[in-house]
């Protein structure tokens, strides 16, 4: 896998002047991040009929960095660059160093030159949305604290199968549609009960144990439509991406949907956003705006190194690149013949030198 991936790394790219940029942060047990970007041509996006897939994706730069600052970030897109060329734009969250890092990369461009746009992330900033609504809602704080003492009481009971969805400690905002769902419908449970054959559901222990969700029937509702506009704003941006029209044509599929003042309060945001995003490209440009694939990339990575690591930076790092690579017979082989086992050793020496499993095997033996 990481022979694969360090090919997939360091093979030659296709040279072109549409390359779009995502890049991101991947943070693990210890101080190190690694920054992360991979590109995909904006003519090959245009064409596709579908969300992105991993496949679609290329790994241009795995960069483990102990100092993640703006000089880093600079540093390895000026690089990046040296090697595909100036993108036609960069596409990330608004994470501090990387926003900082871009336009330090854009300063030091040389004069003349074209300066790539920094696009920001639709779904990260809708949950920076939702979080300053529902931050202001003494409601919300409510139904949180009721939510977690009831994870603590169905759990081990007859009633575990209505145990509530886990709320994220990190990023918490950008997973909060399965926790209204959960509500809305174990709230109709509770008006309608439906039994199990042979197994009927002990009604009086609902009702202590959930009964509480019937406070929150309105609120349910009103959170329900918030998400509703944050899943229509996304659906848009994901297909259309970012363009100069981009505010009055979503403005059309959210005016329908956002009936109560919160969820107008959210659409303008929303729509704000989008046209600031969409003022920096010319016209006729389409852009993405949605960076779920990385971080979709991202999180397969992870769930592949949990099993091969207790925590920090290791080899599996080059997994990613294995994920993106378009895997054939043909291409294995290719990979393996032009990476041998002392490449992959040299790169984790020249990149992570003594990692957190290896001092701890050191330390422990």
């Amino acid at each position: 896998m990481v022979r694969v991936g360090l090919y997939a790394l360091t093979c030659e790219k296709e040279k072109a002047d549409d390359w779009l940029w995502m890049m991101d942060h991947t943070v693990q047990l210890g101080p190190w991040k690694c920054l992360v970007i991979v590109g995909i041509r904006v003519s090959v996006w245009r064409c596709l009929d579908r969300p992105l897939r991993h496949e679609d994706l290329s790994l241009l730069n795995l960069t483990p960095m102990k100092t993640a600052d703006k000089k880093a970030v600079a540093e390895e897109l000026k690089r990046t660059g040296e090697k595909m060329g100036t993108p036609v734009a960069v596409l990330s969250d608004e994470g501090n160093e990387l926003k900082s890092g871009m336009e330090l990369y854009r300063e030091e461009l040389k004069p003349g030159s074209p300066k790539p746009p920094h696009l920001h992330d639709i779904k990260h900033k809708a949950a920076a949305y939702l979080k300053k609504e529902l931050d202001q809602s003494d409601r919300w704080a409510e139904f949180v604290k009721r939510l977690n003492n009831t994870k603590a009481t169905v759990m081990l009971t007859d009633l575990a199968f209505l145990n509530p969805p886990r709320l994220r400690n990190k990023a918490r905002f950008m997973n909060l549609e399965c926790i209204v769902k959960w509500g809305s419908r174990v709230l109709q449970l509770l008006k309608k009960p439906t039994d199990f054959p042979g197994n009927p559901i002990d009604l009086d222990r609902l009702e202590r144990k959930l009964g509480w969700l019937r406070e929150f029937e309105k609120e349910l509702r009103a959170w329900a439509e918030l998400i509703e506009v944050i899943d229509a704003t996304e659906k848009y941006v994901r297909r259309h991406g970012y363009h100069r029209q981009a505010d009055r044509k979503l403005r059309r599929v959210l005016q329908p949907l956002a009936k109560r003042n919160a969820s107008r309060h959210l659409m303008k945001r929303l729509l704000d956003f989008v046209k600031e995003q969409s003022d920096k490209l010319k016209k006729g440009q389409h852009m993405p705006g949605h960076t779920e694939v990385l971080e979709s990339l991202l999180g397969k990575y992870k769930a592949t190194q949990a099993r091969h690591s207790q925590g920090g930076m290791t080899a599996s790092l080059l997994n990613i690149g294995a994920i993106v690579l378009t895997r054939s017979p043909e291409t294995v082989q290719q990979a393996l013949a032009a990476v041998p086992v002392k490449t992959v050793n040299d790169w984790v020496r020249n990149n992570l030198g003594q990692t957190v499993a290896s001092r701890r095997m050191l330390a422990l033996q």
